[in-house]
C-alpha cells in the first residue's frame, strides 16, 4: 500500500493532468474570507422598549406599569391592589357606642350623642349599639361593616371579576434582542461589526460576494447554477474519506493474526460494508468528473507494468480484506497523491480574487 501512495510518477502525473485542468476552467471559485471579531451582546434597546437584563420589552400602556417582565393594571382610585385583581374595598365601623354607666336607664341617648359628635354623617343603631353611618356609596353588612357597590370592571378599564373584586389586565411580555450600533450589523442575536463592501456576514466571518454575472455557490461562486450542483457533486471528499476509512483497518497478517474465527468475520462484514459504498461512490465520481477520469487513465498507464499491480476492474470485485484495501489504497492515490490534501479535485480552484482581482 505504501509504494502505491508514494509513488513519484503518481504525483507527478497527476500534478501536471489535475491541477491545471481546474485552474483553466474558470468555472467555479473560493469566496474570499475575512473575520470581524466575536460578537457582542446589544446593549441598547430601540424606542419604545425596556431593558430588562438582556432583553428588550414593549414599554407599558397608559394606565399600567411593570411587573417583572409583563404589564399590569393600576387599580383607580378607591380601589385596593390585591395583586392579580383590584378591590373595592369594605371597612369596618368600629365597636360602635353602647349604654354606659351614667346615663339615663334604658336610653341609647346618650351613647346617640357621643356617635353624633364623632361621626357627622350621622349614626344609626343595630341591636343595643349605636353605630356611625356607612360613607355615601357603602351599605351596612351586618352590625360591623360597611361594603361597596360593585364596581363596574369594564367602565374601570379592569377584566371582570369575583365579588368586590376587578381582575387587572395583563400583557405578556415580548422579549427581543437589543439593537446594535450604526457600525454594526446584527447576526443571530449578536453585533458584529459591518463587513467590508462586496462581503456578507455570517457571524464572525465576512464572506466575500459572488463575483458579477456569478451565482452564489455555499462557500464558493459558480459561473451558473448548473455548475455549483456538478462542482459540489463531483467534489470527493466522502469518497477520499472512505478511502482512507477502508485503507487505515490495516489487514495485514501481523494485525490480525491474533484474532478468533467470530472476530475476523465480523471485521470482514464491516469491512464489505464500507466497501460497498465505497465502489457505489467512485463508480459515480467516475462517471461525472472529468478530472476524476483522466485521473484514473494516468494512473492505470504509470502503475499497469509494476509488479503487484492489480487492474482496478478486477478489484471492483474483490471479496477478501486485502484486495478491499489494497482497492482503497489506489482510489486514495488517485485522489489524493501527495497524501497532504484532503481532496486534490476539491480543493485547486483558486480564490475568487484571483479571478476577478479588481471587483
Amino acid at each position: 500500500m505504501k509504494k502505491l501512495l508514494s509513488l513519484p510518477g503518481i504525483i507527478l502525473v497527476l500534478s501536471f493532468l489535475i491541477l491545471p485542468s481546474f485552474a483553466q476552467e474558470r468555472d467555479f471559485c473560493w469566496k474570499d474570507t475575512s473575520t470581524r471579531g466575536i460578537g457582542t451582546i446589544p446593549q441598547t434597546c430601540e424606542t419604545g422598549r425596556d431593558r430588562i437584563g438582556l432583553l428588550c420589552y414593549t414599554k407599558c400602556a397608559p394606565g399600567m406599569k411593570r411587573s417583572g417582565f409583563d404589564c399590569h393594571s393600576v387599580c383607580p382610585d378607591g380601589l385596593r391592589d390585591d395583586g392579580l385583581f383590584c378591590r373595592a374595598a369594605e371597612y369596618g365601623r368600629g365597636a360602635g357606642y353602647p349604654w354606659k354607666f351614667g346615663d339615663a336607664a334604658f336610653s341609647l341617648d346618650g351613647a346617640r350623642q357621643r356617635c353624633a359628635s364623632e361621626n357627622p354623617q350621622g349614626c344609626e343603631q343595630d341591636g343595643a349599639i349605636i353605630y356611625p353611618k356607612c360613607k355615601p356609596g357603602y351599605s351596612a353588612f351586618g352590625c360591623c361593616l360597611c361594603r361597596p357597590t360593585q364596581p363596574n370592571c369594564s367602565a374601570l378599564g379592569l377584566n371582570p371579576g369575583v365579588d368586590l373584586s376587578c381582575a387587572k389586565k395583563v400583557t405578556i411580555g415580548d422579549p427581543v434582542p437589543g439593537v446594535c450600533g450604526s457600525q454594526e450589523q446584527r447576526d443571530a442575536g449578536l453585533c458584529y461589526s459591518k463587513c467590508p463592501n462586496g462581503f456578507n456576514g455570517v457571524g464572525p466571518v465576512c464572506w466575500e460576494k459572488a463575483p458579477a454575472g456569478w451565482v452564489d455557490c455555499g462557500m464558493g461562486a459558480a459561473k451558473d447554477s448548473f455548475t455549483c450542483a456538478k462542482i459540489v457533486a463531483n467534489q470527493v471528499v466522502s469518497v477520499g474519506n472512505l478511502a482512507l476509512t477502508i485503507g487505515s483497518l490495516g489487514t495485514s497478517t501481523s494485525l490480525t493474526a491474533g484474532l478468533s474465527a467470530p472476530a475476523k468475520a465480523s471485521r470482514l462484514a464491516k469491512l464489505t460494508q464500507e466497501f460497498t459504498k465505497l465502489k457505489t461512490q467512485w463508480d459515480v465520481l467516475q462517471k461525472t468528473n472529468q478530472n476524476v477520469k483522466t485521473a484514473v487513465t494516468a494512473f492505470k498507464a504509470a502503475n499497469a507494468g509494476r509488479q503487484g499491480y492489480v487492474a482496478m476492474e478486477t478489484l471492483a470485485n474483490a471479496t477478501t480484506e486485502e484486495d478491499m484495501v489494497r482497492m482503497a489504497a489506489q482510489i486514495a492515490a488517485i485522489l489524493d497523491p501527495s497524501g497532504a490534501a484532503s481532496v486534490v479535485a476539491a480543493y485547486t480552484y483558486p480564490k475568487c480574487s484571483k479571478y476577478f482581482p479588481n471587483q
